[in-house]
C-alpha cells in the first residue's frame, strides 16, 4: 500500500512503458484529451445534489495527486477544478458525440503509438486503474520537467526506468 502513495514509484511504473519520444508526444496530446472527453461524458451522469461522475472523478484524482506531491498535486487539482467549472458552466462542455470521437481517437492514437513506436504493450494492460490515474499526472510532470522543475525526480525516474528496462531486456 505504501508504494501506491510513493510518487517516484508511481511515475516510474508508467514512465517505464514510455521511452520512445514519438510515443511520449502522442501521449502528451491524447492523455489530456482522453481525460477531458471522459469528464465531458461523465458530466451527464448525475449523482446527487448537483454532483456528477465528473465531480467525483476530479475529487478522487485531485486528492490522490495531492497525496503524491503537494505542489504538483495542487497544480493538477487546479486544472481539474477549472475544467469541471468550465464544463459545469457550458463553456468547456461539448456534445457527447464529439466527446466520444475525441475519446476513441485518443485511445486509438495511444495504442498505435505503443505498437508502431514503442513496440511494447500499454501499461494499462498490466495495471488498468494505476495507469488511468497516473497517466495524466505523468504528463503534467513531463511538462514540469521540460520547464526545468523537479530535476532530481526526473533524474531518478530516468535511472529507475533504465534499470527496469535493463532487467527486462528492453
Amino acid at each position: 500500500m505504501k508504494a501506491a502513495f510513493d510518487l517516484t514509484t508511481q511515475l516510474a511504473f508508467y514512465k517505464s512503458y514510455h521511452s520512445n519520444d514519438t510515443n511520449v508526444k502522442i501521449h502528451a496530446v491524447f492523455v489530456p484529451l482522453i481525460l477531458y472527453s471522459s469528464m465531458a461524458i461523465l458530466h451527464r451522469v448525475e449523482l446527487c445534489m448537483g454532483w456528477t461522475l465528473t465531480h467525483l472523478l476530479a475529487v478522487v484524482f485531485a486528492g490522490y495527486y495531492l497525496a503524491l506531491d503537494l505542489k504538483a498535486g495542487a497544480l493538477a487539482a487546479t486544472i481539474l477544478t477549472v475544467t469541471v467549472k468550465g464544463i459545469d458552466s457550458g463553456v468547456l462542455d461539448i456534445p457527447v458525440s464529439w466527446a466520444m470521437v475525441t475519446f476513441t481517437t485518443g485511445w486509438v492514437a495511444q495504442f498505435l503509438g505503443h505498437g508502431v513506436f514503442e513496440h511494447r504493450r500499454p501499461a494499462l494492460l498490466d495495471n488498468l486503474v494505476q495507469s488511468l490515474v497516473t497517466a495524466p499526472f505523468l504528463i503534467l510532470f513531463e511538462l514540469l520537467f521540460a520547464l526545468g522543475f523537479y530535476k532530481s525526480l526526473h533524474l531518478e525516474l530516468l535511472q529507475r526506468v533504465k534499470r527496469e528496462n535493463a532487467k527486462t531486456g528492453r
